[in-house]
C-alpha cells in the first residue's frame, strides 16, 4: 500500500506547489494592475492647470479605453458626494447627438470631469448651444473645448445628400444650416468622411470667432481643438 500512496503523495504535492505558484501568479498580476490603476487615478485626482493638460487627459483616456485598459474613474458615491455642492469639469466636449458617442466612455473620465454638449451635428449655429459654451468657458472654467464630429454622421449625410423632410420637422432646417458649412460636398456621397471633417472645423471657427472665446484663447485660459471619433474603433483622433 505504501508503495501505491507514495506516488500519488508526490503527484499530488507536485500540484499543490503548481496551484502555489498560479496562484502566486494571478496576485503578482493583480497586484501590477491594481499599482497600474492607482498611478491612473492619482493622475486623474490632480487638477487640469491648462489646456494642454487637458487635450492630454483626454487623448489618454481615449487610449486607454481603445487599449480595452480603461479605469472608469470618478463613479462612485463618493464623487457624487464631492460633485453634489458643484461642479468643476476641465472640458467642454460639442457633440453630436447620435448614441454611439458616449463621451465620457469614450474618453475614460466620469462624473464632473467633462461638460458635455449634445446637439445634432455637432453644430454650435444657436443661441443655446453658444450660450452653454461661453457658461463653461467663463463660469466653469474649462481649459479645452472640443467640437466631437464622428464617423457615419446621420446630420452630415443628410446634409450632404439633401435629405428632404415632411414640411412640419425641423430636421430640414438643420441640415441646411450643416448644408452651408460644407457646401462643396452636397450631392457627394463618397465624400462624407471630408464633410465631417470640415463640419467640425467650421464650428471650431465659429466658436473661436466670438469675442469672449477670443479673450479667454488670448489669455491661454483655454482652448478650442476639433476632433473625429471612429464608431468602430473606438479612437479620437485631435486635429
Amino acid at each position: 500500500m505504501r508503495k501505491i500512496f507514495l506516488p500519488i503523495a508526490i503527484v499530488a504535492i507536485g500540484i499543490f506547489a503548481s496551484c502555489s505558484q498560479k496562484e502566486a501568479v494571478k496576485n503578482e498580476a493583480n497586484d501590477s494592475c491594481k499599482a497600474a490603476i492607482d498611478s491612473v487615478m492619482s493622475t486623474l485626482d490632480k487638477t487640469v492647470e491648462s489646456p494642454a493638460e487637458a487635450i492630454a487627459r483626454l487623448k489618454d483616456g481615449n487610449a486607454r479605453y481603445v487599449a480595452e485598459t480603461a479605469v472608469f474613474p470618478h463613479h462612485d458615491h463618493k464623487r457624487l458626494a464631492e460633485t453634489a455642492p458643484h461642479q468643476a469639469p476641465f472640458a467642454a466636449v460639442v457633440a453630436c447627438s447620435d448614441s454611439r458617442v458616449p463621451v465620457e466612455l469614450i474618453f475614460d473620465q466620469g462624473i464632473g470631469d467633462i461638460f458635455v454638449i449634445r446637439t445634432a451635428g455637432n453644430n454650435v449655429n444657436n443661441d443655446a448651444v453658444m450660450g452653454s459654451i461661453d457658461y463653461a468657458i467663463e463660469h466653469l472654467g474649462v481649459k479645452t473645448v472640443v467640437v466631437l464630429g464622428h464617423e457615419s454622421c446621420g446630420g452630415v449625410t443628410g446634409a450632404i445628400d439633401e435629405v428632404k423632410t415632411d414640411d412640419e420637422s425641423k430636421i430640414d432646417e438643420l441640415l441646411t444650416m450643416i448644408q452651408s458649412d460644407v457646401k462643396q460636398y452636397v450631392g457627394k456621397a463618397d465624400s462624407l468622411d471630408a464633410a465631417i471633417r470640415l463640419n467640425a472645423a467650421t464650428q471650431v471657427k465659429r466658436i473661436n470667432d466670438r469675442e469672449l472665446v477670443k479673450k479667454f484663447v488670448e489669455a491661454g485660459k483655454t482652448q478650442v481643438v476639433g476632433a473625429y471619433y471612429n464608431v468602430h474603433d473606438g479612437s479620437v483622433a485631435f486635429n
